[in-house]
């Protein structure tokens, strides 16, 4: 048996095909992308090492259910972006040409070769808010579409009835949702008091505070508040080449619900003269004209502020500002 096995998986919506070969070059074994098929995978999997390192891609939720079977079973597990394994691609001089297989052996290499950071599930009831609240923010771009529509004439008033029944049921809808939202973190003792330490920063009303808790899962998973800032895509890289000096830039990275989350209650805080906007005053008094980046200044200043309060469990202490 081997001591240590690294194993590429590429997961689509019916299949998963699978590298299991120590050398990348074996052949590729395809199973159902099911409980049953997840079951037997593991089952083969595990015959072969003693030690187990999955990796994946994110396939916008087909590979959940098989990496959480996965680390269930006390398997090491990998998610990576697509991205990574486009630009390891090139780096190897691969034709653009691609197939399910060639992928899974193409992300077993990668495994190995790469230092790869290892992959958690979200607890239950985090999960579940995330679903929820992802669900209330589609709901809410539907309603905001179909408002806009309700402006625009036509001449047909079954087709306007229409638009507006639509109006209403997505209004429906969002506030049912919202509390289901409301007796969801109720039922948690552990959220509910996280979405009170939320609420007594300035700027984060109840709806803010409730998607920075869905989008950032269990503040224990970040080490620092830098960790934090980065992870919603707010941390500056520092780009220069040869005689061009060094800049800070801010591209477009991480989780951008995180981002979103915490963007709204930066522009309340701007629009009320409260919490970060002493912060961003600042920031433009040294010299920041852009309005953008100072914005982007005043959430990485609150990302570290939920961070700090979160990790502490203590509220905040408007008085540092």
């Amino acid at each position: 048996m081997i001591t240590h096995l690294y194993i590429g998986v590429d997961v689509s919506k019916n299949w998963i095909d699978v590298c299991m070969s120590p050398d990348s070059e074996g052949p590729v074994e395809r199973y159902t992308n099911d409980v049953k098929g997840h079951a037997l995978f593991i089952e083969c999997a595990s015959l072969l090492a003693n030690k187990v390192h999955v990796c994946m891609e994110h396939t916008g939720g087909y590979n959940l259910p098989l990496a959480t079977a996965c680390f269930n079973a006390g398997m090491a597990v990998s998610v990576i972006d697509g991205s990574k394994l486009v630009y390891f691609r090139k780096s190897l001089g691969r034709a653009k040409a691609k197939t399910d297989q060639a992928d899974a052996v193409l992300l077993q290499r990668f495994a190995r070769e790469r230092k790869l950071p290892l992959w958690y599930p979200l607890p239950d009831e985090y999960r579940t808010l995330r679903e929820l609240v992802r669900h209330r923010e589609t709901l809410v771009d539907m309603l905001t579409a179909w408002g806009s529509r309700t402006k625009q004439p036509v001449e047909s008033e079954f087709v306007m009835a229409q638009r507006r029944t639509n109006c209403e049921v997505f209004s429906l809808q969002i506030k049912e949702l919202g509390k289901e939202i409301a007796g969801h973190i109720k039922r948690h003792p552990g959220l509910q008091k996280s979405l009170a330490l939320l609420e007594t920063i300035p700027g984060i009303g109840n709806v803010s505070a409730f998607r920075i808790l869905a989008e950032a899962g269990p503040i224990a998973n970040y080490k620092s508040a830098k960790e934090f800032a980065m992870a919603a895509g707010l941390s500056p890289i520092s780009v220069g080449s040869g005689q061009r000096a060094p800049q800070g830039k801010l591209p477009v990275y991480g989780n951008g619900d995180l981002r979103t989350a915490l963007f709204f209650p930066v522009v309340s805080s701007k629009s009320h003269k409260i919490g970060v906007w002493f912060f961003m005053q600042r920031i433009e008094k040294n010299g920041a004209k852009a309005k953008l980046t100072v914005i982007t200044a005043g959430m990485r200043k609150l990302a570290h502020i939920v961070w700090g309060v979160l990790t502490t469990q203590t509220e905040f202490d408007t008085t540092k500002m």
